[in-house]
């Protein structure tokens, strides 16, 4: 399988995932409207908050509510997010891609790269200066919370570029072309 149609098919699955609402989480974790407070200070930048809001319901873009590249990290602090899908890979692999992708992406200080994986390895990762979103399995009754949370994440990085883990392994031409693809989304 080419590179071009694991981007294209991981993309895919991450779309089928956002368009899945889960009202329930939705609802639970929804930002309240604040009362009006006391003060003339407090009352100003309630009022500013309802402003932000209106233009948000409208469509008019703001900047990102949170950075996605960590202070200790590589990237600057405008570095846009780039979503690495590693669920499912074992560690020995999961390590190796790391390091592949690592390579990669040396010359490009525009990205920060935010994992997403279910092995819990976490020296590694703080060495890796990345952001990381773990999936943790867990039993119980009901949905999986894996599968919850991998249709919130979805949903929470929609319109991120993503890269499949196993891109990292990727040498002599392929990675050539990782690199083109890297260079067109900065």
């Amino acid at each position: 399988m080419s590179i071009n149609t694991e981007i294209e098919e991981l993309q895919r699955r991450l779309d089928e995932l956002a368009q899945v609402p889960d009202d329930e989480l939705l609802e639970r974790y929804s930002m309240k409207r604040p009362v009006r407070p006391r003060g003339l200070y407090w009352q100003f930048r309630w009022l500013a908050g309802r402003i932000l809001r209106w233009f948000e319901s409208k469509g008019i873009p703001h900047a990102d509510p949170w950075p996605a590249s960590l202070k200790h990290g590589k990237s600057n602090r405008n570095a846009k997010p780039l979503l690495i899908w590693a669920v499912g890979a074992d560690r020995r692999t999961l390590r190796e891609a790391c390091g592949g992708l690592i390579r990669l992406m040396k010359s490009e200080p525009g990205l920060a790269p935010v994992l997403v994986t279910d092995v819990a390895d976490f020296a590694f990762y703080s060495r890796l200066s990345w952001l990381v979103e773990y999936l943790p399995s867990l039993d119980g009754i009901g949905e999986l919370a894996e599968n919850r949370k991998q249709r919130y994440l979805a949903r929470l990085y929609h319109g991120v570029p993503a890269l499949p883990v196993q891109i990292g392994l990727a040498s002599g031409a392929e990675a050539a072309a990782v690199r083109k693809w890297i260079a067109r989304i900065i």
